[in-house]
């Protein structure tokens, strides 16, 4: 029980620091790249921020929900971070396109450089919380 309720901070932890770097990087890019411009840069970079918060959601419960099936299955230490990092990077891929598909007309000139930042961000939220996935119970 001690693993889960650890593995849940952990991954609040991880949807934080994602969510946060996702939005400056995305706001940033959508600033830069976008020149449809309906609102402005600051506009651009809390909406991202809100974005970021909530798509993300069902991704990082994805992720924890592998990371814990994957730790009942006696995965630990790097094994584990390996497995973390791979669901993350994919499901990273899959909010990319999700944003890519779902965003695309609205960003048009920024949306590919927000789909690799959103997928840079996720695998820069697990990597932030390395030391404590790898960590041996």
């Amino acid at each position: 029980m001690k693993k889960v309720v650890t593995t849940v901070f952990i991954f609040i932890g991880v949807w934080f620091v994602a969510s946060v770097l996702n939005g400056i990087l995305c706001g940033i890019s959508i600033s830069v790249f976008d020149s449809g411009s309906f609102i402005d840069a600051t506009e651009k970079v809390m909406l991202s921020f809100t974005c970021s918060f909530l798509f993300s959601i069902p991704l990082v419960g994805l992720v924890w929900l592998v990371t814990v099936i994957a730790q009942a299955t006696g995965k630990s230490g790097h094994d584990l971070f390996q497995v973390v990092l791979t669901v993350t990077f994919i499901c990273g891929l899959m909010g990319a396109l999700f944003f890519i598909t779902a965003m695309g007309d609205e960003f048009k000139d920024a949306r590919f450089v927000a789909g690799l930042c959103i997928i840079i961000s996720a695998m820069g939220g697990v990597m932030v919380f390395r030391k404590q996935l790898k960590a041996e119970d």
